[in-house]
């Protein structure tokens, strides 16, 4: 039976979480970098600086690169600020197997999902090829589309287009799931995909955001629901 809908994912903080990885990572290479040159800093004030750096990073279209050397300039300046932050995406990588986990309930979900013959995919904002990564440590077997790489940004039609592309179907038959009410629900919403909300830290949905169509708290809740919809369609 082929399915005539589909189910794209975001990643952090809906099928996975990497407990503060990049946060950890730029702290530790500042460390390292202020202690090589010799150059003492206020290390509660960069644990500050580091959360509204990686916020904005976040939030930009900007390379992650360029914020990472702005936070080693603020704190410890030297000649060589560039050349150690050239290496905060590597190290991020190679530390991300200590960090990445996978949320209760993601791998049955998917499996699941496997079983019902419904195509999913990942589309989530972020960098190359950490976000590709993660998804591999949880052993996501679908496609990974990365913001950085694709050019676009959720919640931009640009970005949702792209599992339009892939999975070969209107916006109308594809779900999509993730935990930020605005960026991922009411995006997704906005464009007429089903969207559901992964509500399983308690959050509080914004007013005057477009609703999301179903709400779930573990993910074990949403195979039923794909699987009605599909018999249904």
């Amino acid at each position: 039976m082929v399915s005539r809908i589909a189910v794209g994912f975001d990643f952090d903080h809906t099928l996975g979480i990497d407990n503060k990885l990049e946060r950890t990572v730029a702290l530790e290479l500042l460390a390292k970098h202020a202690a090589a040159n010799r150059i003492s800093y206020n290390v509660s004030e960069a644990e500050v600086a580091v959360d509204e750096m990686l916020k904005a990073a976040r939030a930009s279209d900007r390379s992650i690169d360029s914020f990472v050397a702005g936070f080693f300039e603020q704190f410890a300046p030297n000649t060589t600020v560039l050349d150690a932050a050239s290496g905060y995406r590597d190290a991020v990588v190679q530390a991300a197997p200590d960090h990445v986990r996978a949320l209760p309930g993601a791998l049955d979900a998917l499996a699941a999902l496997d079983a019902l013959g419904v195509p999913y995919a990942l589309l989530t904002n972020g960098w190359s090829p950490l976000q590709e990564e993660k998804a591999r440590l949880i052993r996501f077997r679908g496609p990974v589309f990365v913001s950085e790489r694709i050019g676009g940004r959720k919640p931009s039609r640009a970005a949702f287009t792209m599992l339009t592309k892939y999975f070969e179907l209107p916006f109308k038959k594809i779900w999509y799931v993730g935990d930020d009410p605005e960026i991922d629900c009411a995006g997704a919403r906005q464009l007429g995909m089903t969207a559901v909300w992964f509500d399983w830290e308690q959050h509080r949905y914004p007013d005057g955001a477009a609703p999301p169509s179903h709400v779930i708290h573990s993910l074990d809740e949403l195979p039923p629901l794909v699987r009605a919809a599909r018999d249904a369609s």
